[in-house]
């Protein structure tokens, strides 16, 4: 969290956890980019936002314990369509579960599980800071 500030209680991770300011909480959604058009831009890590298309690199795949009912996870592709900050979760489209009494739901991933392929441009304002990023990392 903090510099200078940890403790090895778990009473007190768990609360610094549950309890984080929202800008430590968005801070927890940076994750790994890959893609050859995003290496170019010298980024490596950046929040991953709604309009991202990103690829699973962990959870259940072919193999282990998976059922014809649930779609696969590992090694998906897909467009983020939303990021819930309050679970800390990420959601993407056409990845679904089903729940009691056949509902089908979007499936949660954890944003440690993920990985950017290209970004989406749509914000200017993204657009400006991932290119000053990008000249950081170039200088």
């Amino acid at each position: 969290m903090g510099k200078g500030r940890s403790s090895s209680k778990p009473r007190k991770q768990r609360r610094r956890h549950f309890e984080a300011p929202s800008h430590v909480v968005h801070r927890k959604f940076t994750v790994p980019v890959s893609g050859s058009e995003t290496k170019m831009m010298g980024i490596r890590r950046a929040p991953v936002r709604a309009g991202d298309r990103v690829v699973i690199d962990r959870g259940q795949g072919l193999q282990g314990n998976y059922s014809d009912k649930d779609s696969k996870v590992k090694d998906v592709e897909g467009k983020v369509l939303r990021v819930d900050y309050k679970r800390r979760l990420v959601f993407i489209e056409d990845l679904k579960e089903r729940k009691r009494g056949n509902k089908v739901a979007d499936r949660p991933i954890d944003p440690r599980n993920i990985t950017i392929i290209t970004f989406d441009l749509t914000d200017p304002r993204r657009k400006a800071k991932l290119e000053k990023m990008n000249q950081e990392a170039l200088a």
